[in-house]
């Protein structure tokens, strides 16, 4: 199964319409609706970093949207990571300082799937070598 990650500022931004990156989310968020795109994984991790920001910033409301829009997604899989990543993310954490401990999570998630690609608007992620980030609706398997 051809398969990428999503970074929390991508979800937050496709639901935020004052967010910068809004237009570009939503056109990644619709290729992966309509299978045009790799099929999505959310780690337990964005999903509680995701639905925190937008209930805070947002609206209780939209948190349960987008709650609804990541379990209800044909394309999008939210998978719980396991405690090998949380203790790989420790080291990945404390070596690359400009990763928040959720962004370290997410590279030891990949790392240990061998998934190369992220959707994301973080270019910290391009201090990591084993990852490609994706910021448009690029499918990388085609």
């Amino acid at each position: 199964m051809a398969a990428a990650l999503l970074d929390t500022n991508l979800l937050f931004a496709s639901a935020s319409a004052r967010d910068e990156y809004h237009d570009r989310s939503r056109k990644i968020i619709r290729g992966i609706d309509h299978g045009e795109l790799p099929e999505a994984i959310v780690t337990n991790y964005v999903v509680a970093e995701t639905l925190n920001l937008t209930g805070e910033k947002l609206s209780p409301d939209a948190a349960n949207q987008m709650l609804d829009r990541l379990i209800e997604g044909a394309h999008f899989e939210i998978v719980h990571a396991p405690k090998a990543d949380f203790n790989a993310a420790q080291a990945i954490f404390r070596r690359y300082g400009e990763l928040s401990f959720v962004d370290a999570t997410i590279a030891a998630f990949m790392e240990r799937e061998e998934i190369e690609y992220l959707y994301s608007f973080d270019d910290d992620f391009d201090a990591l070598d084993n990852l490609t980030r994706l910021d448009t609706a690029d499918n990388p398997f085609n």
